[in-house]
């Protein structure tokens, strides 16, 4: 039960669109699935708003804007958690993709709610949802990409969600101590917070498609950790350290970095020097699109599936 004073009325049916894609531990693919879960569902048409609640700030690097006159470092989603104000994303990022900023102000939040609403904890969690849901109408799906390892930002981040997406590698550290950490998070929320918070699945991410030995291990480890192997979703994300590299240099998401693979440069023209080197992108780029495409579609038929049962 709430017991704060001062919260504002939430509207709570506006953020059932809402997912959240968290883990206790970075490296474990979180901003990437993110990112490319956001911009899929835009360029299929749909309105999608994807916010960075993370002091890296490392959707903008997925997206581009990284260091230029966009980036704000957080500093108006820093404002508007401060005030309570809605939340005012920055439009045009990719059509129709709005991104609400994050970066480096987002890592003091914590202790700004702290110090700004005091002895009201439910308030201090509950500062995200109070900022999204006056603008969540307006767009068909909404992602959150919350912090690793910072416990406050990520009850920001579940707090203001539906939907639990948890990507992790499939060694048994990751699924010990990231899905072991996230999980306890998770259920503080939903005791104290937001009672329709919901694991929708777990993600293997970076792990090689013919590594069947392995993903029978990770999924009896997920099973150990979450008490059933029923939340991991089919779909495995395969690793490529190419095409991360590629993302994160170009500023393009895996499905435009397929597009762009299919306008390398001839191997000849790179012989003859008509083309320049720099301007290759791995063709790898095409089998991790797939992979991403094949998990969005899966993410939204089970959460469709789950809301109608």
């Amino acid at each position: 039960m709430l017991d704060d004073d001062q919260i504002p009325p939430i509207n709570w049916d506006a953020l059932r669109h809402t997912y959240v894609i968290a883990n206790g531990k970075g490296g474990v693919g979180k901003t990437t699935l993110a990112s490319n879960l956001a911009g899929l569902v835009a360029a299929d048409g749909a309105s999608v708003l994807l916010i960075d609640v993370n002091g890296q700030g490392n959707v903008g690097r997925d997206l581009g804007y990284r260091n230029t006159a966009t980036d704000d470092e957080g500093e108006a989603l820093y404002e508007a958690l401060r005030t309570g104000a809605p939340l005012k994303p920055v439009s045009g990022i990719r059509p129709n993709l709005d991104v609400v900023i994050g970066g480096l102000h987002i890592g003091a939040a914590p202790d700004m709610l702290a110090a700004t609403y005091r002895m009201q904890q439910h308030r201090q969690a509950l500062a995200l949802a109070i900022c999204l849901a006056p603008i969540a109408d307006r767009y068909d799906l909404v992602v959150i990409d919350s912090a690793p390892e910072n416990p406050p930002l990520q009850q920001l981040a579940l707090s203001a969600a539906r939907w639990m997406i948890a990507p992790t590698r499939s060694d048994k550290a990751s699924i010990n101590d990231g899905l072991g950490s996230i999980s306890r998070q998770f259920q503080l929320v939903r005791r104290s917070v937001n009672p329709a918070l919901a694991l929708l699945g777990v993600v293997l991410f970076g792990s090689g498609s013919a590594s069947k030995q392995i993903h029978r291990n990770a999924r009896q480890w997920v099973a150990e950790e979450l008490g059933a192997d029923a939340f991991l979703f089919d779909t495995i994300v395969r690793y490529s350290e190419a095409v991360g590299q590629d993302a994160r240099s170009h500023g393009r998401l895996e499905h435009e970095l397929e597009m762009a693979a299919a306008n390398n440069p001839k191997f000849w023209d790179l012989r003859s020097g008509r083309a320049a080197s720099g301007t290759i992108v791995s063709a790898t780029s095409a089998s991790v699109a797939e992979d991403l495409a094949t998990l969005a579609r899966e993410i939204l038929t089970r959460a469709a599936e789950q809301d109608a049962a």
